[in-house]
């Protein structure tokens, strides 16, 4: 009887947790789910030159309001720090984004003693949006900003890809 009263208990909070839906003002533009990676191919010019598909990443994350927090240049990969000020919501309500990007070499011989050139970019806009109220949590969504994703890619596209 513990276990069935347990198990209730669970499936109750867990609607509790869920049974809000996104706020109207983000409905348009997030997407609930696992984060999606969207993919630059590098353009055939620039696919040798690191240092300036590196620094046009990063200066057009920080061009788009975000703060760096994690960047390793050595593995081709940016992290911002979660930014709160792409939608704010009043109430109990945050939103909150974050972006990530990855270089990906293109494969080459491994017996070659040059640097493999630069294969594609990978692009992510992960989001939180929760609800608190009198410090207990709501509701809360896990997933990404088609928007935000759509608008950086473009940005990237612009300088990185092909034209």
């Amino acid at each position: 009887m513990r276990i069935l009263s347990l198990g209730f208990t669970l499936a109750l909070a867990a609607h509790c947790l869920f049974a809000a839906d996104v706020p109207k003002p983000l409905k348009s533009r997030f997407v609930v789910g696992d984060p999606v990676w969207r993919e630059i191919p590098i353009r055939d010019d620039l696919r040798g030159q690191y240092e300036k598909c590196w620094q046009s990443a990063v200066s057009t994350v920080l061009d788009n309001g975000f703060d760096i927090a994690t960047m390793d240049k050595d593995s081709g990969y940016v992290r911002t720090t979660w930014n709160e000020g792409v939608v704010v919501l009043g109430g109990n309500w945050a939103y909150k984004v974050q972006i990530s990007l990855k270089y990906v070499l293109a494969s080459t011989d491994a017996k070659s003693n040059i640097a493999p050139p630069l294969d594609k970019l990978r692009v992510q806009a992960a989001g939180e949006i929760s609800e608190i109220q009198k410090g207990v949590l709501k509701a809360f969504f896990r997933g990404y900003d088609q928007v935000l994703l759509q608008n950086l890619f473009q940005d990237l596209q612009a300088k990185l890809g092909s034209r």
